[in-house]
């Protein structure tokens, strides 16, 4: 009778083992800006997806991260005006605004938009 319920928990022990994944490595991370605190963000370039929206702008769907986070997180850049939403870091389309070179929003619009 011991057999079965060792088989059981041999099962729920595989299934556990399953279900944990490791962060996903990019193989082109760049850095793309750095903040005022040192906060150094990057950016997964072979993440991006190049699109034209409805008002006629260049928008890339990206991957973005800070140094030391394991995980990547859903962004996206306009081209032009540069300007970045990222739901993740909370920040949303400044509207018609275009954030300038040496901004961490402009620096990163920048870098994931250059093809």
């Amino acid at each position: 009778m011991l057999r079965p319920s060792f088989a059981l928990l041999g099962a729920a022990t595989l299934s556990l083992t399953v279900a944990i994944a490791p962060p996903v490595l990019a193989e082109r991370e760049v850095e793309v800006a750095r903040d005022s605190r040192g906060r150094v963000y990057t950016a997964d370039m072979d993440s991006r997806r190049f699109y034209t929206n409805s008002n006629g702008i260049t928008q890339v769907d990206f991957s973005l991260s800070t140094r030391g986070d394991d995980y990547w997180h859903k962004a996206t850049a306009s081209c032009n005006p540069y300007d970045v939403k990222s739901e993740y870091y909370g920040w949303d389309w400044s509207g018609t605004k275009s954030y300038p070179p040496g901004t961490v929003g402009g620096d990163i619009a920048r870098a994931v938009c250059r093809r």
